[in-house]
């Protein structure tokens, strides 16, 4: 062990960057989750006119694709520069659990970990919204930790130009913290100024969608995501391909469909709320399962994948080849880092933010759709929780430290 944790960071960046490439070029051109399909035709837009035109998709990580199709539509150069922007998480995640426990050890196996975490790796080969996501989470609550309040905040903000969800989450801990400024917790001045910096990007992609639809809003694309989580739930449980299939014969879809981007989302969130209000016991049911889906331990082994040029989710690995990987390190990382985020946030109250964050991720996609997928944004504060109580017992034990 003593060995392990003397080697130096920069051997394991470079290993992070290393499997990221390895599997960015492995896939290549195709497609493993379908969802890449709408930000890779997003980016190639954007790179070839200028301009979203009929996407309507957050912009971040569909900004930073498009850099790298300026030359050309070549997805695998994508790949390789979220490839990049992961090891860059691993190193701001090194550096966070240092300025959360004041441990060098627990920071040395935060590097590791994350290095070789392979839902890190998965998804960083994929050109989705999620490693964007990591990196601006990461260094946002860094910044916060080091009393960086403005970038902190604005770091965070763009963050959820990658994934909305993070702006409501965010927006929970920003008022949480209101009543710790009002206990005098926390400095008025600088949550003022963390909150004005949050809020800035997210009122300027506001801003863009009123300009182009209209409408004040955020995010024009979650009523759809609300509708799979609920009234479709179990059709969505088989595949989300399924469930728009059975949405899409429906008369007041069509209907939906002939409206502009902003009231057409507004229609079928309305569908939605009205389905959970009239059904509370389904919908508690639903719940319960989409708790156990955020936080089961391996990938389901019942569901079938579809695999075309458009999906490819397995990425070439067998079906129990998944299961143990995930078996490797879901299990301890959850467990121990729950354990750990606990007795750090009782020790320093300033990361009571950190646990409120996790919940909150689990709330949002327990309300609407939920797989091991959306826990990712959990994992660097689990894998910091877990490395810092792994980190307590090799100090508190030094002879098994030492062989």
């Amino acid at each position: 062990m003593r060995r392990f944790l003397a080697l130096p960071e920069q051997a394991w960046l470079a290993l992070a960057f290393i499997l990221r490439a390895a599997f960015a070029l492995k896939v290549g051109s195709r497609m493993i989750q379908i969802d890449e399909n709408a930000f890779d035709a997003a980016a190639w837009t954007l790179a070839s006119t200028g301009s979203l035109g009929e996407h309507h998709i957050m912009p971040l990580s569909v900004s930073y694709f498009a850099l790298f199709f300026l030359g050309g539509h070549h997805p695998v150069l994508a790949r390789l520069g979220q490839a990049a922007l992961s090891t860059a998480t691993v190193w701001l995640l090194g550096r966070a659990t240092r300025e959360a426990t004041g441990s060098e050890t627990a920071s040395r196996l935060a590097v590791a970990v994350s290095a070789v975490y392979p839902f890190f790796i998965y998804y960083s080969g994929a050109l989705m919204g999620e490693t964007i996501y990591l990196f601006l989470l990461v260094a946002g609550v860094w910044r916060l930790l080091r009393g960086s309040w403005a970038a902190g905040g604005f770091m965070l903000g763009l963050s959820a130009l990658a994934r909305p969800e993070g702006a409501y989450i965010w927006a929970v801990i920003w008022a949480l913290g209101g009543v710790a400024v009002l206990r005098r917790t926390w400095p008025a001045k600088a949550w003022a100024l963390a909150v004005l910096c949050w809020a800035l990007p997210l009122a300027a992609w506001c801003a863009r969608n009123r300009a182009e639809y209209g409408k004040f809003a955020l995010d024009v694309h979650g009523g759809i995501t609300l509708l799979h989580g609920s009234e479709y739930f179990e059709l969505n449980e088989q595949d989300t391909a399924v469930a728009m299939e059975a949405i899409e014969r429906e008369p007041w879809y069509q209907e939906a469909m002939r409206l502009p981007p902003v009231e057409r989302d507004e229609a079928l969130r309305r569908r939605a709320f009205t389905f959970m209000r009239e059904n509370p016991g389904r919908v508690v049911g639903q719940w319960a399962a989409k708790f156990v889906s955020f936080w089961r331990f391996y990938p389901r082994t019942d569901k079938v994948y579809i695999e075309n040029r458009h999906s490819h989710p397995t990425a070439g690995a067998g079906r129990w080849a998944l299961v143990a990987v995930s078996l490797a390190f879901e299990p301890w990382l959850i467990v121990l880092g729950i354990l750990g985020l606990a007795a750090l946030t009782r020790r320093d109250a300033r990361l009571w933010p950190v646990p409120l964050f996790i919940v909150g991720t689990m709330g949002i996609h327990i309300l609407s759709v939920s797989q091991m997928r959306y826990r990712l944004p959990a994992m660097p504060w689990l894998i910091l929780g877990a490395c810092w109580w792994l980190g307590e017992r090799l100090a508190s034990n030094p002879p098994a430290y030492r062989r």
